[in-house]
Parts: structure tokens; C-alpha cells; sequence
């Protein structure tokens, strides 16, 4: 898993933790109110359906992305299975928008790596810059004919 992908399933953890937390208060606003003012119960039970999903959503994201994201093809279940409850929840959420961009980032990069290699270190660790660098060192004259033949044949 990139770490663009990474970064953006992070984000859609959060904003669906933040729509728990709005579900909560949501609960909680219904059971304030005078028994006169509140809506059908209806309304209450879908609030408390729609706590457990997001709950849900939040977990499988978190399962999804587990061990660095290291793990993450072998758990795309957790992935696509809170993506299809965040849609069914509501499609125009920002948790809902986040992981549906997330399934078309495969190999988009916007975020770089922490490590970023030197082209002088790429270019010795492929068999071409190694034998370029080899070459270099016989006709400087730090190995001999034997020595170079003998490193060349191990690189071929």
C-alpha cells in the first residue's frame, strides 16, 4: 500500500469515528428531549443502527491498514466490506468520498517515500552501474585483468 492511500484511509478513520461521535450526541440530544418534542421511534432505532455501522466502518478500516498497511491485500475484505457500509450509510459522507478515491489510488504517489534513494546509489546497486564501476576500478588500476574477469563473470 502507498502511503497517499495510506494517508487517506487514516483520514476516513477519523471522519468516521467524528460521525460516532455526532451519532452519540444525536442519541443522547433524542433522549433529552421532552416525550413530546421527540421524533417516532423509529428515528432512535436507525440512530443507533447507524452508531453500530459507523463503529463498524471505523474498526474494519482500522483491521484493514493493521501492521502498517504491510498486510493490506490479504485483508482487502475489511477494506471493501467497510467501503460498501459507508455507502449504504450515506454516499455523500466524507468517509464514504475518501474510500471511494482510495480504491482508484493504486499507483498514484502524491506523497513521497521517507526514504529517497540517490541516483549514484541506484546506479551501483543495478548489474549495469556495477559493472560500469568495475571498469572504472581496472582502468584505474586497483585490480588486475584476472581480478576484473573474475569479478565479471560473477556479475554475469
Amino acid at each position: 500500500m502507498n502511503q497517499t492511500k495510506k494517508v487517506m484511509i487514516i483520514i476516513a478513520i477519523i471522519f468516521s469515528f467524528a460521525d460516532t461521535a455526532w451519532n452519540i450526541y444525536d442519541i443522547v440530544k433524542y433522549f433529552m428531549a421532552e416525550p413530546q418534542y421527540r421524533p417516532a421511534v423509529f428515528y432512535v432505532v436507525f440512530m443507533f443502527f447507524e452508531l453500530f455501522a459507523t463503529i463498524a466502518v471505523g474498526v474494519l478500516l482500522i483491521l484493514a491498514i493493521w501492521k502498517n498497511g504491510t498486510l493490506f491485500r490479504q485483508r482487502y475484505g475489511y477494506y471493501m466490506s467497510a467501503l460498501v457500509i459507508s455507502i449504504i450509510l450515506n454516499l455523500f459522507s466524507i468517509t464514504s468520498v475518501l474510500l471511494i478515491i482510495t480504491m482508484f489510488l493504486s499507483d498514484w504517489v502524491w506523497i513521497k517515500p521517507d526514504k529517497v534513494e540517490n541516483v549514484s546509489d541506484s546506479a551501483t546497486s543495478t548489474k549495469e552501474g556495477q559493472i560500469a564501476r568495475l571498469r572504472e576500478r581496472h582502468a584505474n588500476g586497483e585490480i588486475s585483468d584476472e581480478e576484473f574477469q573474475e569479478e565479471l563473470t560473477k556479475l554475469l
